[in-house]
């Protein structure tokens, strides 16, 4: 089976790290047992010391999904928890809209996870760090590939700050002095509108045109005919 990717830094995720699919698992951050943690797709974080009705999320977030961060599987559809489970504490979980639970989980979803504005070709750095998959098997017997849990938290998280800090980055890599920064706030001003120049119609006279090595070109004077009469007196 070939898979087409389509992300750079998907690319070099998987050209570098191939040798992340093993079968011994790699010490992971355990959650905090009395809290649990519910991640959005666009980053956005909240975490509870309470255990949580699926239907009191999903009132909040209507189209939505959730499931236990665990259960993500390439090449299977991601398993939603039913509006009548609990979120319980100890475990995290992601809130995913509904489309992502149609189809089954490939690469180019995962890449989807990432904030849409987060544009960069490099994958973000705590990402990076974290182990991306897992080869398990199932109880038949086959093994299956686990995309880890803390991989898409940081990937998701760390496109939500990214997102957060963007605009001020794009002013603070030109404005590098304090004095810079605070007249570019005063050209953009509190609206955050970029300042545009006037635009003015450019009105072009008509010239003569030039002849030769800057000869202006004479006019043709009309050729005088003279008539010759032949009257005899």
């Amino acid at each position: 089976m070939f898979i087409k990717l389509v992300n750079p830094w998907w690319f070099r995720l998987l050209s570098n790290r191939f040798s992340c699919l093993h079968h011994h698992r790699r010490r992971r951050r355990e959650p905090s047992r009395r809290t649990l943690k519910v991640i959005n797709s666009d980053g956005q974080v909240t975490i509870y010391d309470r255990a949580v009705h699926v239907s009191e999320l999903l009132n909040q977030f209507p189209k939505h999904m959730i499931c236990r961060s665990d259960s993500l599987y390439i090449g299977r559809k991601i398993p939603p928890l039913s509006m009548d489970d609990k979120l319980r504490l100890g475990h995290n979980y992601f809130l995913f809209p509904q489309k992502v639970f149609q189809s089954a989980l490939s690469f180019v979803t995962i890449a989807s996870f990432a904030n849409a504005r987060y544009s960069s070709p490099r994958l973000p750095n705590k990402a990076a760090a974290c182990q991306p998959f897992y080869v398990e098997k199932s109880e038949f017997g086959c093994l299956r590939i686990r995309v880890s849990d803390e991989f898409i938290r940081e990937l998701m998280e760390e496109s939500k700050t990214k997102d957060g800090v963007e605009e001020s980055c794009s002013s603070s890599s030109v404005c590098t002095t304090p004095q810079l920064q605070k007249q570019y706030a005063l050209l953009v001003g509190p609206s955050g509108r970029n300042w545009k120049p006037k635009l003015e119609t450019i009105r072009e006279k008509k010239k003569r045109k030039v002849w030769g090595f800057g000869l202006k070109r004479k006019k043709k004077s009309k050729p005088k005919i003279k008539i010759k009469s032949s009257g005899k007196s």
